[in-house]
């Protein structure tokens, strides 16, 4: 048998499944050696050939075997996932006047010739073998330079697995679809031996060859970078990293594109051999000097660069890097001059020319900085026309300038890249700064440029824990406290020079006055406010001159003093107002500064935003709808309900209506967590006055009616419900089907179980008037309830609207109330009960209460026959009648369980053979709780067995689960009938849940089991928290 197969074998190729009849037989060394294909012997190109490296390289001689190589060891070829052995010494033989099989070279070259009309879908693993079976018939010769390319193309991006799209992606990558292999790296060898083909016929390889093939490269080196770094690894990844090297060399100035260079850099980055990182120094320049305007990306590695190898870098590295941006300065300034010229005449701007403030735009250390480092990086985005371009462009040359020292431009660099990188770093973090050596940096220029990037920085490690010390300790004070005085130090050299513009300067103090109060470093923040006197900041004159410049210009700085003073010494009306009053006594300005206040404080401190509301509204003066909105905003993600709710009432009419339904939603929205932990009893006699005449002229959005409704309900079972009454009738007032029919239904529940009749008939006279359909129900609804109350006067107001089975229920409830020498007996007046169900419709809204009474009275016989008579037209209502009629029977005076058992049971079995009644979990509960009340027959272990039986067949376990029971007791079968019922799936927590589980807590304390109780109160305690979790959740979508 082995023989035979040796012989020939029958092979599925191609695409169609056609079979082909090939014989093997053996054939001399130098036979095979005249066989070999014309480009077997051309060398490979530079940077291709990889040395097999296991799993970590991409080996082509193993994973892609070239046609002329001899098979002199076992040889296994796949073709259609078939696998044939060859013996040793035995090769495949095609004779030279036999037809060679192309159904898989014609099959990829119409795959790679194919147009946009053509829809041919490869999978992956089918072009792999496609790929393989042509290359061992050595027929890719066939293939020209773009269908390699396009090979090489989709390979890479298999290999790569990136959803990013590249300008070097092959249009035919759509039509690749299927499932990947999972390690990736095995597309590898195909894109280096289609590179390896190309210049083996004495092709070039193009842009998109030579970028996949780099990005191989940069692959295998990722698995060498994680390993440990022995010896061998080493070299293996110098050979990959000089294979990739070469190949982004020669395309690195064809594309400006992120995904050509950001892959090489930071596999460089990634190495952390300072071999690599001077290299990684010298490409980066190159990149700084071509790329006009750099991408984040690509900025992102440059400054982790400067971050984690700025102080092992060498001089000449770092003389590279700070020449490139001088280079970049240089090719962005004439572009820069020209416009400011034509924008400000032939005259050259100086310092007076900036010293001008734009409204649309206020100028803080932030924004300065952030300006500064886009100019530096992207000059592009920079087109704005801002007249302090001059002088920020006067900086940057000042600064990186070859006449400065290298220290001076590197340190200034890396302030640069401290302030763009800050947001993923730590508070901690900013102790780098300390790193600074401030005496090298002497011109006043450099001093600026510190200042600005240092204070930027600050904020921005500060921004996220903005908050006042006296609330919470802030990390790092003392560190920051020294960073702000050597900073102070530093400005005192700028002021007395005067090179800065009023603007700017203004910027620069206004950060001093924030950061200062932030660490709550009082002393430096009267120097601030000395140093303003001295730079004339304030006025002509000193603080205390009331002949003032009342311009834009310091009014940033004023409301960051006015925030200072307010961190440090509390809310104080007279220190605020005398404080703006001594500036200026411009009301307007006034306004500005003070609606600046409350925007820097809105979104950190609402207490303080609040208390500064309070003295505005003392002094008569009117804050602008901007900080407003934001203090709106900042009340809908954080701050006390309280808060919010003082906000809405006090500030509603200066709010727009986008604006106060916007946070009318977010206090709805929050207030069920209020009323989760029954915490702040107070806070819904708020919320009712904040929304109250809200609506009264136009109607709430429909968005925002869930959210009402639910906290309506919630104030009315709090104990505010005519408030909440006269909010509904505000609303319906202008939109009367604003609000939903189940709405209705849920109010008066409610109203009703918190014996609020009087606001329940309320409620009845608009649901009259806007749904009457469903009133009637109401409205007897609400007799019916009352009269069980005993609310005989509430429900008298309206029993001329009553109907005719409502008035008898009521007239039967009425006779419990009388006393007993005018009481009609209970057995007597039952039989007008009977008499009149038996006429009555079953959709009467009082047939259920009046199916009860009758039951209650003992008239069973009369209850069966009625149910009999309903039972077959009213298939709406058959199991909630059922269930009443045998919870009567289960409530029947019977000396013996066991024989009231045997009539439920039998009774059950009666109303499902015969009237079609479907037992429902309702039903479990009655039939549980006759089998309770037999102790003789039910002990504790039994029940215990019971309740397993009710875990297992899908009741809620609370921490425990069908496998893990709570009670180790062995099962007991299928415990009488409860096995037998059909239920639905639905289990709800109120109606079935609670009270089965009540029954079982009652049962184990009545039989002397007091942990089997416990067990099963805290299961239902879990139950209950996971379902007032769900249902708070459901309320707030």
């Amino acid at each position: 048998m082995l023989r035979w197969s040796l012989s020939t074998v029958r092979t599925r190729g191609g695409l169609d499944g056609a079979s082909h009849h090939r014989f093997f037989r053996s054939f001399t060394a130098q036979t095979r050696q005249t066989d070999r294909s014309l480009y077997a012997k051309a060398p490979s190109p530079v940077g291709l050939a990889i040395e097999p490296a296991g799993s970590c390289s991409p080996d082509i001689t193993s994973e892609v075997p070239h046609s002329d190589t001899q098979l002199t060891a076992p040889h296994t070829r796949d073709s259609n996932e078939k696998h044939m052995t060859v013996k040793e010494g035995r090769v495949p033989l095609l004779p030279f006047n036999a037809q060679v099989d192309t159904v898989a070279i014609h099959a990829l070259r119409s795959f790679l010739l194919q147009g946009p009309e053509d829809i041919h879908i490869y999978t992956p693993n089918k072009l792999r073998r496609l790929y393989r079976s042509a290359e061992w018939r050595g027929q890719l010769g066939q293939l020209d330079s773009s269908m390699l390319s396009s090979l090489i193309s989709i390979f890479g991006s298999l290999c790569i697995g990136s959803r990013e799209t590249c300008a070097y992606d092959s249009p035919l990558l759509s039509r690749v679809q299927g499932e990947v292999v999972v390690d990736r790296r095995s597309y590898s060898p195909f894109v280096l031996n289609a590179a390896s083909l190309k210049v083996q016929l004495g092709m070039v390889l193009a842009d998109s060859d030579r970028f996949w093939s780099m990005r191989v490269a940069l692959a295998a080196t990722e698995v060498l970078i994680s390993r440990s770094c022995d010896k061998a690894s080493r070299k293996k990844l110098a050979v990959l990293i000089n294979h990739a090297r070469v190949h982004y060399y020669a395309i690195r100035s064809h594309s400006f594109h992120p995904g050509v260079h950001v892959p090489y850099l930071q596999a460089l980055l990634n190495t952390h051999d300072p071999r690599y990182v001077e290299i990684l120094a010298k490409d980066m320049s190159y990149v700084l000097r071509t790329h006009r305007s750099c991408h984040p990306k690509t900025l992102q590695v440059f400054y982790q660069l400067i971050l984690k190898h700025g102080t092992t870098l060498s001089r000449r590295s770092r003389e590279v890097i700070v020449s490139s941006l001088w280079i970049r300065l240089q090719q962005a300034h004439p572009t820069c001059h020209s416009e400011l010229r034509s924008e400000s005449g032939s005259a050259t701007p100086g310092v007076d020319s900036v010293d001008t403030y734009r409204p649309d735009h206020p100028l803080d250390v932030s924004w300065v900085a952030r300006y500064l480092s886009t100019l530096l990086f992207q000059p592009l985005h920079c087109r704005s026309r801002l007249r302090h371009r001059f002088w920020f462009m006067e900086q940057l040359f000042a600064v990186f300038s070859p006449s400065q020292e290298l220290t001076q431009r590197w340190m200034a660099l890396t302030l640069v890249t401290l302030f763009q990188s800050c947001s993923g770093v730590a508070i901690t973090g900013s102790t780098s700064l300390d790193d600074v050596p401030l005496e090298q940096l002497q011109s006043p220029v450099a001093a600026c440029w510190q200042v600005i990037f240092g204070l930027a920085t600050l904020e921005e490690l500060l921004k996220p824990s903005a908050l006042s010390s006296t609330e919470r300790p802030l990390q790092g004070r003392d560190s920051i406290r020294d960073i702000l005085c050597a900073l102070y130090g530093k400005w005192l050299q700028v002021v007395n020079a005067q090179t800065v513009p009023r603007d700017v300067a203004c910027a620069v103090m206004a950060s001093f006055f924030k950061l200062a109060s932030i660490v709550h470093e009082p002393s430096l923040v009267e120097g601030c406010l000395a140093l303003c006197d001295l730079g004339a900041l304030w006025g002509p004159a000193s603080f205390k001159s009331l002949t003032k410049h009342h311009d834009h210009s310091n009014t940033v700085m004023t409301a960051q003093y006015i925030v200072a003073l307010l961190r440090l010494h509390g809310p104080n009306t007279d220190m605020v107002l005398r404080t703006i009053d001594a500036i200026s006594t411009n009301v307007q300005w006034q306004r500005g500064v003070l609606s600046t206040v409350v925007r820097e404080l809105a979104s950190t401190e609402l207490e303080l935003a609040l208390a500064v509301l309070d003295i505005v509204k003392k002094a008569g003066m009117a804050v602008d709808s901007g900080p407003l909105n934001i203090l709106a905003m900042s009340f809908t993600r954080g701050g006390t309900l309280e808060q919010a709710v003082r906000f809405l009432k006090d500030w509603k009419s200066q709010l727009s209506q986008e604006q106060r339904d916007m946070l009318t939603g977010a206090i709805a929205f929050r207030i069920h967590d209020v009323e989760l932990v029954r915490s702040f009893p107070k806070i819904f006699a708020l919320v009712v006055d904040a929304i109250a005449g809200l609506y009264d002229s136009q109607s709430p959005p429909t968005h925002l009616r869930k959210r009402l409704e639910g906290l309506l309900l919630i104030c009315c079972r709090h104990g505010h419900a005519p408030e909440a009454v006269d909010v509904v009738f505000g609303i319906t007032r202008n939109t009367p089907k604003y609000f939903i029919p189940s709405f209705w239904h849920g109010l008066c529940r409610t109203l009703l179980r918190h014996r609020q009749f009087k606001s329940a008939v309320k409620v009845l006279t608009v649901v009259k008037s806007a749904y009457p359909s469903i009133s009637c129900r109401l409205l007897n609804m609400v007799a019916n309830t009352a009269t069980r109350a005993r609310a005989t006067r509430v429900a008298e107001a309206f029993h001329d609207q009553l109907n005719r089975s409502t008035k008898l229920y009521l007239w039967y409830r009425a006779q419990f109330n009388l006393s007993s020498e005018r009481r009609i007996p209970r057995n007597i007046a039952s039989l007008k009960l009977s008499s009149f169900l038996c006429n009555l419709p079953y959709k009467d809204p009082a047939f259920e209460y009046l199916f009860g009474e009758l039951l209650k009275a003992g008239r069973v016989g009369a209850a069966k026959r009625i149910f009999a008579r309903v039972a077959p037209v009213a298939s709406s209502r058959r199991t909630v009648l059922g269930n009443l009629l045998l919870h009567g029977i289960s409530t029947q005076p019977t000396p013996r369980n066991g024989r009231r058992l045997r009539k439920l049971l039998s009774l059950s079995e009666e109303l499902t053979s015969q009237y079609g009644f479907q037992p429902d979990r309702v039903t479990v509960n009655i039939i549980v709780k006759a089998l309770i009340n037999w102790r003789t027959m039910f002990d504790n272990v039994r029940l215990r067995a019971l309740f397993n039986h009710f875990i297992r067949v899908g009741y809620p376990p609370g921490d425990y689960s069908s496998q893990n029971l709570p009670f180790g007791s062995p099962p007991a079968g299928q415990p009488f009938m409860v096995g037998e019922i059909r239920l639905s799936s639905h289990v709800g927590f109120e109606r079935h849940v609670k009270p089965l589980y009540r029954m079982f807590v009652k049962a184990f304390y009545a039989r002397g089991d007091v942990e089997a109780a416990r067990r099963v109160a805290e299961i239902l305690i879990v139950e209950e928290g996971k379902y007032r979790r769900a249902n708070a959740k459901e309320q707030k979508m």
